[in-house]
């Protein structure tokens, strides 16, 4: 089973996030529209997805620091 992070939209406009585990996306999916019938899923990420967002995310900040100071 995986544990994804999925980052909802409630009735009110708010974002915020939870984790929800499953087998597959799609059972991660429904688990979430049972959860949270008033919720919209806006992202959901396996852990892997997650590492390289965050990967992506620390590269251009280092390339926007090594631009600036190098």
């Amino acid at each position: 089973m995986t544990k994804f992070h999925a980052v909802m939209l409630d009735e009110t406009g708010c974002e915020f996030g939870t984790g929800v585990t499953a087998h597959t996306r799609d059972e991660a999916y429904d688990i979430l529209a049972e959860d949270y019938p008033e919720c919209r899923v806006v992202q959901l990420e396996d852990p892997d997805q997650t590492r390289e967002r965050q990967n992506a995310v620390y590269s251009r900040a280092q390339a926007q620091y090594d631009e600036e100071w190098g």
